[in-house]
């Protein structure tokens, strides 16, 4: 049987845990969102897409969603398209104004469970009012912590 005290010091964790995995996620995605606005006010344009299936692939802007080309013949179509929308050397994958952001470092929890933290913060099935029971903060919170640049 698990004492009481050993109970309380592995759900502190857990919700610290959680909590830090949160603040880093925020952090994060105001970097991210800082990197696309400097870019988009250096005249870029930010675009997102790529294959859709084994010989389609489409083009799109990143901020609107308007499919600025597309096509079924593969990534050679797919390369020209670019560099003729790109004549100017002004538009920018989303894909590439990723970084690589620190990881939290777990602290009174095993690393696999820590990555399994990880994992279910990530997945869409994963509501903000879980997560909000978990932190033991609001579902505001945790909204504003989880949202998406």
């Amino acid at each position: 049987m698990t004492d009481t005290a050993t109970q309380a010091s592995t759900d502190t964790a857990v919700r610290d845990y959680v909590r830090a995995l949160l603040r880093q996620h925020r952090s994060n995605e105001d970097t991210r969102l800082a990197a696309i606005e400097a870019a988009e006010k250096a005249g870029h344009r930010i675009v997102d897409g790529g294959q859709t299936g084994q010989d389609t692939w489409e083009i799109t802007d990143w901020r609107t969603g308007e499919v600025l080309a597309s096509g079924d013949d593969g990534l050679n179509g797919y390369g020209e398209a670019a560099n003729r929308l790109d004549s100017a050397g002004k538009l920018l994958h989303i894909d590439s104004l990723d970084t690589e952001y620190a990881r939290v470092a777990p602290v009174g929890i095993p690393d696999s469970l820590a990555d399994a933290l990880e994992d279910w913060l990530g997945m869409a099935a994963t509501t903000d009012e879980d997560v909000a029971q978990v932190a033991g903060w609001s579902v505001e919170e945790v909204a504003r912590h989880r949202e998406q640049a």
